[in-house]
């Protein structure tokens, strides 16, 4: 059976705080397997060193969805690539590869904007944990650290609210901050005050998402157009205390999934770099699911249609040969699956394709 079309960035258009898509997928929760491969690639050399882990992303888009104006993907994308300099661009293995993260971090996006406005009871930033004084607390860092980043894009816009009503801000600039982190080291918090900080934090991001949502509402009410930012903006970078990945140059580029030669000249073009086929779909048999991508061919001497297929974990099947057209490139997809099961484009390939 054929699940709904995949449909790219390109297709999506901004409204009332989320992304809305033709494709249903883009409104539901990350599952498991998603979050970890969206985990995998943030952590993969196919990014540098300063681009941000889910938890980080998590506070980022968390107070992205929650300010005074509407921040664009083209203002944001850039800061999840390279959180210090917005200026590193990910290395994408096919283009297919780059719909799928791109289409991972709306789909984040809208998770977390759901839930602040319809269910705000469930809302829980996602938090690592560590043992300190023998005792197992959370760390705050990084997703405040995210936080502070999408304040940092429209800092001006956001001021008001941090003169109004400091207190909410307390947790999110100690841990978020480098002035913040130095107050903290000399502070010797108990291990119940970190404890409650998780709560502190958790009335903060719904405080102010309410605060900024009446805000926009009071606007609309007096026909003011909404502002907008659109193109990326490079706000003094808050101190980022990540460690254990090494710099692009310093990987091994044949070792990660996710890598490709060459960063190409924009996030835009990393990803919507060709044209996507409205046949690709995805396809599933039981409870295993796989996205076939079709995709135009831009090579002068060579024309027709690439065909791939990406599991759930993020391997990618190309098949060598071009395609006259793109149904004749779908048949081909379904004709294998259903002839070799779907486990033979997740394990094991067929001798006619290539894995990556």
């Amino acid at each position: 059976m054929m699940a709904s079309q995949a449909v790219g960035i390109d297709s999506t258009v901004y409204h009332c705080g989320k992304f809305m898509n033709p494709d249903p997928q883009f409104d539901e929760a990350l599952t498991d397997e998603e979050l970890d491969f969206l985990e995998r690639f943030l952590s993969s050399n196919a990014v540098c060193d300063d681009a941000m882990d889910v938890v980080m992303l998590h506070g980022f888009l968390t107070a992205i969805i929650s300010g005074p104006n509407m921040i664009m993907p083209g203002a944001i994308l850039p800061w999840i690539w390279d959180a210090r300099q917005a200026t590193r661009q990910p290395r994408f293995l096919s283009p297919g590869r780059a719909r799928k993260v791109t289409g991972l971090i709306v789909q984040y996006w809208n998770d977390i904007n759901n839930t602040l406005n319809e269910c705000p009871d469930l809302f829980e930033p996602p938090l690592y944990t560590t043992e300190w004084k023998g005792e197992e607390i959370f760390i705050f860092d990084e997703w405040c650290e995210g936080y502070c980043k999408g304040i940092d894009i429209d800092r001006k816009a956001w001021e008001p609210l941090i003169e109004l009503h400091p207190s909410w801000f307390n947790v999110i600039l100690l841990y978020g901050t480098a002035s913040g982190y130095e107050d903290l080291v000399q502070r010797d918090y108990t291990v119940e005050q970190r404890r409650s900080f998780t709560n502190l934090l958790k009335a903060s991001a719904l405080n102010i998402h309410r605060y900024w949502c009446e805000e926009r509402r009071k606007s609309m009410e007096r026909d003011e157009r909404p502002h907008m930012i659109s193109v990326v903006s490079r706000p003094k970078a808050a101190a980022n205390r990540q460690a254990g990945r090494s710099d692009l140059d310093e990987q091994d580029k044949d070792e990660d999934l996710f890598l490709v030669g060459s960063l190409g000249p924009s996030t835009e073009d990393a990803f919507n770099p060709l044209e996507l086929s409205p046949l690709s779909t995805r396809v599933t048999r039981g409870d295993t699911s796989v996205d076939v991508h079709i995709y135009q061919s831009e090579n002068g001497s060579c024309k027709g249609w690439i065909l791939e297929i990406i599991d759930s974990f993020g391997t990618s099947t190309v098949w060598e040969e071009l395609f006259p057209t793109d149904s004749a490139a779908l048949a081909e997809a379904v004709n294998e699956i259903d002839e070799h099961g779907i486990g033979s484009v997740m394990g094991d390939v067929p001798a006619h394709v290539t894995k990556h």
